[in-house]
């Protein structure tokens, strides 16, 4: 059996559960409303109930069964049986929604023929099996094959929909996050060559400081017992070297404190912006937080970014039509723990395989935390704690 039709659009845990549990009423309403009628209506009742249940894990065998029911009913074993027939709506749901264009091709050609032959059975068959004599009956052919049309034609472009609809979200999703690491990288440059231009002031004036200060010296050594007034005078030079040295240093050194790329510290301003544009990117976000954020430039900074790659990743490789929950605790440090399902097309160990992950890790480890990230079942978790820096330095 090929890997296409075993399905490779496997369904979530709930989504399964779900799915059981829709099939299960259906197939208690389908069943019984085949009443008295003859076994083969019990058996295309059956093959349509269990091809439903099958759908979303082997697709191939509930085609077969979908149709070994039709075939049973358009050679007269089985009568039609209406409720158990919109089962069919249900697989061709699944064949119009699939990611393989092969797959899509064959249920639309699937119930293209669905519609041409119950239109010419209810036309030609069905009226002959009453009365040899009658003949072809539009009127009744084109009213079962528009039946046939919204049952088979219509499930499949509803499953065709959601699969555009599902592919356009995705392909915004990406094209923001490609902007965003665009922007990234961008400020990344900007902040390496401001750096570098700092590192060459900050050698420039130790350098220049450091050659006053080791002259000046020299010269007072000398002229410490033949001149002391010029040895005084040189004493005051390195003095003031060394007053103008340290102001020069606290500016340099200022430049290199933190900015966010809006100018903005991180704090609860910056997580609302954050939020609002993962949410514009298509995600429901539910969030908590306990506790306030602590005034610590290095704690804020760390849980910003520990956050927002988080998000990055359940953007990248999370199931956007589940709910992402994002749990915060300020009250001791900074906990954070984020949940998102897993995309059924993404294996759940290629989320952590990126760069996204390891430099997480290494962030909250820097800073005497630990962050695990791990898929628990159909969820992705990442979990990370910071200490509070009260009383460590």
């Amino acid at each position: 059996m090929s890997d296409v039709w075993a399905g490779t659009d496997r369904p979530s845990g709930r989504r399964l559960a779900l799915d059981l549990l829709g099939t299960g009423i259906f197939g208690v309403l389908a069943l019984p409303a085949t009443g008295s009628l003859a076994a083969g209506s019990w058996l295309a009742t059956l093959c349509i109930v269990v091809a439903v249940v099958i759908r979303r894990l082997w697709l191939w065998p509930a085609v077969s069964l979908a149709v070994t029911a039709g075939v049973l009913q358009l050679s007269g074993i089985s009568p039609l049986i209406p409720l158990a027939d919109l089962g069919y709506a249900a697989i061709c749901f699944v064949l119009g929604g699939h990611r393989d264009q092969r797959v899509r091709t064959t249920g639309l050609a699937l119930s293209v023929l669905a519609v041409i032959s119950g239109g010419l059975w209810a036309g030609i068959v069905k009226p002959s099996a009453v009365d040899p004599s009658s003949g072809f009956e539009p009127f009744v052919a084109v009213a079962f094959a528009a039946v046939s049309a919204v049952v088979a034609l219509g499930g499949w472009v509803a499953g065709y929909l959601r699969l555009q609809t599902r592919t356009a979200v995705q392909a915004e999703v990406d094209r923001q996050l490609e902007d965003a690491e665009r922007r990234r990288l961008a400020f990344a440059y900007q902040q390496e060559q401001e750096r570098s231009r700092i590192a060459a002031d900050m050698h420039d004036v130790v350098a220049h400081a450091w050659a006053v200060v080791a002259a000046q010296a020299d010269g007072a050594r000398y002229l410490l017992r033949r001149s002391p007034d010029q040895a005084e005078k040189a004493l005051e030079v390195i003095g003031d070297t060394a007053r103008s040295t340290i102001a020069d240093l606290r500016t340099i050194l200022q430049q290199l404190k933190y900015q966010e790329p809006d100018g903005g510290q991180p704090g609860y301003a910056q997580q609302e912006v954050l939020f609002a544009r993962v949410r514009a990117s298509g995600m429901n976000l539910q969030v908590t937080s306990e506790g306030d954020m602590k005034d610590d430039t290095l704690l804020a900074l760390t849980a910003s970014r520990l956050l927002g790659e988080s998000l990055t990743n359940a953007l990248k490789h999370g199931d956007l039509a589940q709910p992402v929950v994002v749990e915060q605790d300020w009250r001791e440090g900074y906990r954070l723990r984020v949940c998102n399902a897993i995309r059924g097309d993404r294996p759940s160990d290629a989320m952590g395989t990126g760069h996204g992950i390891a430099g997480m890790i290494e962030r909250a480890d820097v800073v005497g935390g630990r962050l695990t990230a791990r898929p628990l079942g159909d969820t992705w978790v990442v979990e990370a704690t910071v200490p509070n820096r009260e009383g460590q330095e």
